[in-house]
């Protein structure tokens, strides 16, 4: 009984591959447990079936996710190949089944009748293979909290996949014969396909499975990479995503997804047609030994550690290094077969040896950082009451101020406190804080769409996405970057026979960056374009009435005027841009997160727009300063100097009024109590501290009459009923209780200059 022995080896290879959450590869061992058996029909040795109902029976607690430790199902794979070779020699076995039943943590008692073992097999299966039946059969009903945490988790899951799948094709498109490619969108969409299979998600499980099996066929080499079969698998990525938000509607209601009026079918036919009708490759790739008819399953090695499977293996003698140079060789035919499988079906290595190293490897993957999903309404909650916390402290700090020689040791206990305090503040926002690569990769696919619309050839290059930002800004970050993304395609980049007549690429590039800087963090939007006419921009902002025709502009004024509402240069309109609407969004969405835009351009070069931003919307650094008998408080980030001013370096200008003389240039003055109409004392100015402040390469003065010190705010939202107010962007609580006013120090030029 040869046959059963192969059988039980890839089923031991298929165990030492398992991760506790693979649904589908448990759906696998099952039913090839029920083909050992099969195999092995005559057999009637009670161990041989006992083994067989324990490994049933823990597949089963896995599946249910009772428990994730994969070690006992190890032991009893290892265990059944044991007891097969002792039937096989009339040997006595050399373990105890009791022992490896309590290993298992399972009842020992073994099926007694051949129809309670199927039984119990189409139990474990049934858990599996049938779930949709546990959920999209509850139409007239209402699904479980079970189940809508499920497909939740699904949800979120799957939309990163299809990222991936979206960004991978773009970079597919332009290396059509990186194997590494392909096997980064087969993946993914495999995954879909078996996940929404067993969620019973059928639309879902159809269209992956109809791409799947297209990128299985290019994965094989018998499909070249054309266009056609990149439009079509987007064109599937496109439709999954309207399949998930249908089922992402009903969740909250509890209700399965109204999909009934979703074609797939006309998908299906074009994956089936491009299919068919694509060029073959001629190409024919060594063969090797198969092990069975089944394909042995992926060893899970990274592909940065796959080397260092190899050294585990050499270092013990396992294997030679001629032997791990002839696998690699090997593995570069068939990038996404692992080294450990390639050794496996070479017969170079034993499954114990292979086993050996992927444990010595995963004590090395120990180190890694373990992560955990939280609900993002907890996360905000978190924040929240971490920023109470803070404001807490700070009042009692400032309420036991006098404590410092009275009670000593209670002063430095508060002071500890207020370490911890901070602390667990920072921590809090950083858990908040993701990259903004998920945003950046999102451009790829409409870059792509656009310059195929418009016959354009156009790169995007990304630099910086591991840049951390609060997870609130980067999210409304999207629609801002999509609006200057278009204008830079549509607007910004010649056409290929127009660039090279320049002396150009007929490729243009944009380029994406991101850093931080000054406790901000700054994305830059580049394109190696025509840049902006100035002549064109100044004309059209005459004609519309936005500047006087004698008005001197400096450069960057000329710029911003593309960023007033329904303002364009645009020739025609077109179905991408060209109506005005676009620039004023942004600058109004970057205004609502406090941030700034900032444009250069060189004609004949390109145009840059610098986003600036805060890292966070929650937390910031500021100057709590008083003006008369308020206090207000200003972004660090904006104060360039404070000094006390000379009578020497005050000046009256008539038409400008009070100026200050500092570093060679004057400033306008300016006095908060005035701004916002607050009762003061005249008081010459040089008894004042003057605070020089700036936005946009603008520089003003504002007279005050303390500085009380430098501290992290907690940003409290003034709410609906003031968020109009100009040169006001929040409010704090400070130490002693009162409410600080946060200034917008754009919007105060703005007061000032009208």
């Amino acid at each position: 009984m040869e046959e059963v022995k192969e059988h039980i080896e890839v089923l031991l290879k298929m165990v030492l591959t398992l991760e506790h959450d693979d649904i589908p590869a448990m759906g696998n061992l099952l039913n090839h447990l029920t083909v050992i058996e099969s195999i092995a029909g005559n057999i009637t040795d009670a161990t041989f079936s006992k083994v067989i109902f324990g490994i049933k029976q823990y597949i089963e607690k896995l599946v249910l996710s009772e428990t994730q430790d994969l070690s006992p199902l190890i032991d009893a794979a290892k265990a059944l190949r044991s007891v097969w070779s002792s039937i096989q020699n009339h040997e006595p076995f050399g373990f105890s089944v009791d022992e490896l039943f309590q290993s298992l943590d399972i009842d020992s008692a073994s099926p007694t009748h051949e129809k309670r073992d199927e039984q119990q097999n189409d139990k474990t299966i049934n858990t599996i293979n049938t779930k949709d039946q546990q959920i999209l059969s509850k139409t007239n009903g209402r699904l479980s909290e079970d189940d809508k945490l499920l497909l939740s988790d699904f949800l979120g899951e799957a939309r990163e996949s299809l990222e991936s799948i979206e960004c991978e094709l773009v970079n597919l498109e332009q290396s059509p014969d990186d194997k590494d490619i392909i096997n980064s969108i087969f993946r993914p969409f495999h995954t879909i396909k078996g996940v929404s299979g067993f969620l019973g998600l059928k639309k879902v499980n159809t269209v992956s499975h109809h791409a799947e099996n297209l990128l299985d066929q290019i994965r094989e080499g018998r499909l070249k990479i054309q266009r056609q079969i990149i439009d079509v698998i987007l064109a599937s990525v496109d439709m999954i995503r309207q399949l998930l938000q249908r089922v992402e509607e009903g969740l909250p209601q509890g209700l399965p997804a109204k999909e009934d009026d979703i074609d797939i079918e006309n998908l299906l036919i074009q994956i089936s047609d491009i299919a068919s009708a694509v060029v073959f490759k001629e190409e024919k790739l060594p063969d090797i030994k198969d092990v069975s008819e089944q394909k042995p399953p992926l060893i899970p090695e990274d592909d940065s550690q796959t080397s260092k499977i190899g050294e585990i293996l050499i270092a013990e003698g396992r294997i030679s290094d001629h032997e791990l140079e002839d696998a690699l060789d090997y593995q570069k035919h068939y990038p996404d077969k692992r080294l450990g499988q390639i050794l496996l079906e070479r017969e170079r290595v034993e499954t114990d040896d292979i086993q050996y190293a992927l444990n010595e490897q995963k004590k090395t993957r120990s180190v890694m950082v373990k992560q955990v999903k939280v609900d993002t309404q907890k996360l905000d909650n978190l924040v929240d009451y971490t920023g109470e916390l803070v404001i807490a402290h700070a009042m009692l700090k400032q309420s036991s101020t006098d404590l410092r020689q009275s009670h000593p040791k209670l002063f430095h206990s508060m002071n500890q406190v207020g370490q911890i305090v901070s602390n667990i503040q920072k921590i809090a926002m950083s858990m908040r804080m993701v990259p903004v690569k998920n945003t950046f990769q999102k451009m790829i696919r409409l870059v792509r769409d656009l310059a195929r619309n418009i016959h354009k050839q156009v790169h995007l290059e990304m630099s910086g996405e591991d840049t951390e930002i609060d997870r609130n800004v980067v999210e409304m970050l999207y629609e801002p970057m999509v609006h200057m993304i278009r204008n830079a395609v549509d607007h910004g980049l010649e056409f290929p026979k127009n660039r090279v007549e320049s002396g150009k690429s007929p490729y243009g590039t944009i380029f994406l960056n991101a850093y931080h800087k000054a406790g901000n963090i700054v994305i830059e939007i580049k394109d190696d374009g025509k840049g902006l006419n100035k002549e064109k921009i100044l004309q059209k902002a005459i004609k519309l009435h936005l500047i006087d025709p004698n008005t001197e502009c400096s450069e960057q004024k000329i710029f911003e005027l593309i960023m007033a509402p329904g303002f364009s240069t645009a020739d025609s309109v077109t179905n991408i841009s060209g109506r005005g609407v676009g620039m004023d969004v942004v600058k109004k969405a970057i205004e609502e997160l406090h941030g700034r835009l900032d444009i250069q351009s060189v004609s004949g070069q390109g145009t840059t727009f610098m986003i600036t931003l805060p890292l966070t919307l929650a937390i910031i650094d500021g100057m709590i300063i008083r003006s008369g008998s308020e206090r207000y408080i200003i972004p660090s980030h904006s104060i360039v100097e404070f000094f006390q001013p000379t009578p020497d370096r005050c000046y009256t200008v008539e038409g400008k009024g009070n100026m200050m003389l500092t570093r060679g240039q004057l400033l306008p003055l300016a006095r908060l109590q005035e701004i916002f109409k607050i009762p003061y004392s005249e008081k010459p100015v040089w008894e004042h501290i003057a605070l020089v402040v700036s936005h946009k390469q603008t520089y003003k003065a504002f007279l005050v009459d303390e500085l009380i010190g430098k501290q992290e705010i907690v940003v409290k939202n003034l709410g609906d009923s003031f968020k109009e107010i100009k040169g006001i962007a929040g409010c704090a609580i400070l130490g002693d209780g009162r409410i600080g006013l946060i200034l917008d120090v754009e919007g105060i030029f703005t007061l000032i200059e009208n």
